[in-house]
């Protein structure tokens, strides 16, 4: 009997590694081949303000009444020295989500009331909670990710940093500040990231911290809420919110439910064949009683844990109770801050974007559990098996956030290639965009200041001659593919436009990256690019239902009774073959 208790508890720790270790890979994977690399939706009206003020009136301004005081350096630094490319924002994000689960994991592995079963099976949770694909609303946006995961990134090192207050030295001293600091990072970094102060109040108490540390964190709360106050614009919505969610009144209770149930909906929609509408999520039975149940002894354990206050003997309790009270409070400053959209849209409580938060609650909670039952053995085993249930369920779901992701990249990347030539055309324009006007707007600021999608300076290619633009740079590549007009569009100044969509590969089995669009008297037109990915990744991340060698172009003041080529143009250097452009359609694009 012993033998084969050491025998499943070794196999139990070997799955969670090897399900860990796949789940970590499958995440980054899908993170960075479905990663916004243009600009995207909110970041039009952030950009739109930068580019028109200085970088501290840009840090100062709340948006949406979020304070992005220190995130905004990261797009302010991007602006002015990566000419907006979204790369760096992308990798600032990604270094972020890492410290965090970097910080979550040093406390479950320095817990030493549990087993190297328990710490492998907190581990698996964690990377699950932090790399799932169903959060890629946020975590596939650098932008977005920067923000968040700065929240969480600075909530962790705050927890790890929490109990070093209570020695009376020099380091007590330092740790307070650094508390501090970062709990003023969070609150300017994010509008939920207020949140830290009860957190870190709560922890406190059932830290037994001495009274003396409740000093500094009490000054800086209130602090920290008076600055919040007081950042432009002067005439905020934060009273009116407050009022609205005083009127509410218990219809925030059942939100609330909704919002932290929501992952157990798209787990859920990720085995039905099509995924399920948004409407589905806001109505879902599933979604109200599982958040529900979670609440209820998500509120059970803080009170038991205010009472006992016993954080002391366990990190592992101590990173599930913060992970779950830090989200909890969150998750009520969402529904609070959004009452008056949430009952004009009820829809929206069940948002992919708050996903960020509500997972890691659920995340908490699972830790707390795997803590608890550590000296209950009729109880270790159902836990375990569901942490290592756990990928399995949410995989079809990660797959297919995956998969959506590559799919809205390109969809982004079209949409750029349209601004690059010059041309309005609002059916692909609008994924990136949201906002039209405002995007078409702010997009001619970019390309004057040659920023983000312009930064390459393809559009000066369009209207020179070949010999002028490549001069002798001409080599056989075996360039070969098919490609049509498949809509008409209009450029920016009213003349005629076609869009032009086809398939291109070249010697190698490679893709060619950049393309040009050439007239028969050997004019650019217009340029494209394609969105490449290897056949390895193509078969065994997304099944292969990711085309490889698509690209799309348009062809600047279109004339049908003239016959266009396509030709490679990577590394400045042209391709001697020529794909002709067939007119596949006529009609005009629809909006």
């Amino acid at each position: 009997m012993h033998k084969f208790a050491a025998l499943a508890e070794r196999s139990a720790q070997i799955c969670a590694a090897v399900a860990a270790f796949v789940f970590l890979i499958s995440g980054v994977v899908y993170l960075y081949l479905g990663r916004w690399t243009v600009t995207n939706l909110d970041f039009w009206r952030i950009y739109d303000f930068c580019l028109n003020h200085t970088w501290l009136e840009s840090a100062l301004l709340k948006h949406n009444g979020h304070s992005l005081f220190f995130p905004s350096f990261f797009w302010l630094t991007d602006l002015r020295f990566f000419h907006g490319s979204q790369q760096p924002l992308f990798f600032a994000g990604l270094v972020l989500l890492f410290i965090t689960v970097a910080l979550l994991l040093i406390l479950v592995w320095r817990d030493e009331t549990v087993g190297l079963t328990a710490k492998a099976m907190a581990t698996l949770v964690v990377i699950v909670g932090n790399f799932w694909m169903a959060r890629a609303p946020i975590t596939a946006s650098g932008g977005f990710n920067s923000i968040c995961s700065l929240v969480t990134a600075s909530a962790g090192l705050a927890v790890l940093l929490l109990p070093k207050m209570c020695v009376s030295s020099a380091w007590s001293s330092l740790a307070t500040l650094i508390v501090v600091c970062v709990g003023f990072v969070a609150s300017f970094s994010f509008g939920t990231g207020l949140a830290i102060w009860p957190t870190l109040l709560f922890l406190a108490w059932c830290l037994r911290l001495p009274w003396r540390s409740f000093v500094p964190l009490g000054v800086a709360t209130m602090a920290a809420i008076l600055i919040y106050q007081r950042l432009p614009p002067p005439h905020s919505a934060d009273y009116r919110v407050i009022q609205a969610a005083g009127s509410a009144g218990l219809a925030l209770v059942a939100q609330l439910c909704r919002l932290a149930g929501s992952p157990f909906f798209y787990a859920t929609s990720g085995w039905h064949l099509k995924p399920l509408s948004a409407e589905a999520a806001q109505s879902s039975i599933l979604s109200l009683w599982c958040g529900g149940a979670g609440l209820a002894i998500a509120v059970v354990a803080m009170v038991l844990t205010m009472i006992r206050r016993d954080l002391t003997k366990s990190t592992l309790k101590l990173v599930g109770m913060a992970s779950v009270t830090f989200n909890f409070v969150a998750m009520a400053l969402v529904i609070a801050g959004r009452a008056d959209r949430f009952r004009a849209q009820p829809f929206e409580v069940a948002g992919p974007r708050y996903l960020f938060w509500s997972t890691l609650f659920w995340t908490g909670l699972l830790l707390m559990a795997i803590q608890c039952v550590e000296s209950k053995l009729w109880l270790r085993w159902p836990v375990y098996l569901v942490a290592l249930a756990l990928p399995v369920l949410t995989f079809p779901e990660h797959y297919r956030h995956g998969l959506n992701a590559r799919w809205g990249r390109e969809a982004a990347e079209w949409g750029a290639v349209s601004l690059v030539n010059g041309v309005r055309d609002e059916v692909l324009a609008r994924v990136p965009f949201g906002n039209l006007e405002l995007g078409y707007r702010v997009a001619g600021q970019l390309r004057v200041r040659r920023l983000d999608m312009f930064a390459d300076g393809l559009q000066d290619w369009i209207g020179l001659g070949e010999a002028n633009l490549f001069g002798e740079r001409h080599k056989p590549e075996k360039v070969k593919g098919r490609c049509a007009v498949t809509a008409l569009v209009h450029c920016d100044n009213g003349a005629p436009a076609a869009r032009v969509v086809g398939q291109a590969s070249r010697h190698g089995d490679s893709v060619p990256k950049t393309l040009v669009i050439v007239d028969p008297t050997g004019v650019v037109r217009g340029v494209a690019r394609s969105s490449t990915t290897s056949r390895f990744i193509s078969r065994v991340f997304y099944l292969g239902k990711v085309q490889r060698n698509n690209f799309l172009g348009y062809i600047r003041d279109y004339n049908p009774q003239l016959h266009y080529a396509v030709r490679s143009a990577d590394d400045r250097t042209l391709s001697e073959e020529k794909i002709p452009v067939r007119v596949g359609m006529t009609n005009p694009a629809k909006p």
